[in-house]
């Protein structure tokens, strides 16, 4: 789908931009300016950037208020640390009546040059929601792509498409997509403080909703992982219930699309278990040897779990890991999902094509 919006003016100040994009910020000195200046050189250019700086202790604000300096459409504001979920909501807040289209970006990350440009044109037809690639890209040069083919889906057609999509990694995260303002305001969608798992309960919400979706095929979101960066560093207390809370929002989607539970849903699920039991072995959990097995047998002993991680897509390696689950044994996934957790800490670059296999 060709570009058609392409070279647009800079918005009049205190007028509402065609394009706002929300970016929360903690303590990211280090990445900022570069992000930033990836919304500055758009070749779209009728944009506004609301930088919510999440009360860093580091330069971003400094930062902030000299990249804004002769740039309206560039607005930081400081709240108190609150988290990413917080500073999310206070954007959705402060942008202005009349606003067509929102984007989320991190402090981290970066688009392509022509992202908002490409993203526009998938909203041509009336498309809600337009969702497109992204990449990932190593501290070690490596890059990964996640896209699927264009399509355009009507309600009923986004249903028989939501597992497909949803194992493809594209409903994960909240960035790498272009939501149309009135369905996000007009409904109360708002970022849930869980610290994990927020951005796919958001995007779920948002589904509850659409009626029409773009899919576009190429990479224009970059996500950036930095040297000493792990998909497992950070322990979550919280992360089996959201697991379950997200499932459970899974299975009411598909409920409502008219669709039957599938073995694609079941595999995405035995996913986010997994990432439960290696949470355990982060460098950042203080747990006890016998909290961590209390909460391990709250995990394989769980309904949910033994109905549901079983028949699961995805290969011989998630089929072994789920039989382990249902194993029964407390010592047996202790050790296996160790063993996985320090994999991951070995060779990053395989766990992450590993985690994010389709």
């Amino acid at each position: 789908m060709g570009p058609g919006t392409g070279g647009a003016a800079m918005p009049e100040s205190g007028k509402a931009p065609k394009v706002t994009l929300i970016m929360p910020a903690y303590n990211a000195a280090a990445y900022i300016s570069a992000s930033v200046r990836s919304v500055l050189d758009q070749s779209f250019r009728d944009w506004e950037l609301i930088v919510v700086n999440d009360g860093s202790g580091d330069d971003t604000g400094r930062i902030l208020t000299t990249l804004s300096d002769g740039d309206a459409r560039l607005r930081p504001m400081t709240v108190e640390n609150g988290g990413p979920a917080l500073a999310r909501n206070r954007g959705l807040a402060a942008v202005k009546p009349g606003t067509e289209y929102i984007m989320f970006l991190d402090a981290d990350d970066a688009l392509a040059p022509d992202a908002l440009e490409y993203a526009l044109s998938g909203a041509e037809d009336g498309a809600e929601l337009v969702i497109f690639g992204f990449s990932i890209l190593g501290a070690d040069g490596s890059r990964r792509d996640y896209s699927e083919p264009e399509q355009l889906l009507s309600r009923s057609e986004f249903g028989a498409r939501f597992a497909g999509l949803y194992k493809a990694n594209l409903l994960n995260q909240v960035w790498g997509k272009l939501y149309k303002a009135e369905l996000l305001l007009d409904n109360g969608i708002l970022f849930q403080d869980c610290r994990w798992g927020e951005d796919r309960l958001f995007i779920f919400d948002c589904l509850a909703h659409m009626q029409l979706v773009r899919i576009l095929p190429e990479c224009k979101y970059r996500y950036i992982m930095h040297r000493g960066e792990s998909l497992i560093t950070r322990f979550y207390d919280r992360k089996f219930s959201i697991c379950l809370e997200i499932d459970r929002q899974a299975e009411a989607l598909c409920a409502s699309f008219g669709v039957d539970e599938q073995a694609d849903f079941r595999y995405m699920f035995a996913k986010s278990v997994f990432s439960c039991l290696t949470n355990l072995f982060s460098a950042s959990c203080l747990l006890s040897k016998e909290e961590k097995r209390a909460v391990a047998e709250g995990i394989i002993r769980d309904e949910r779990v033994l109905r549901r991680c079983r028949n699961v897509s995805g290969g011989l390696a998630p089929k072994l890991l789920c039989a382990v689950l249902r194993s029964g044994s407390v010592g047996l996934n202790l050790f296996v999902f160790r063993l996985v957790a320090l994999a991951g800490r070995a060779a990053p670059r395989l766990f992450t094509a590993l985690k994010h296999r389709k």
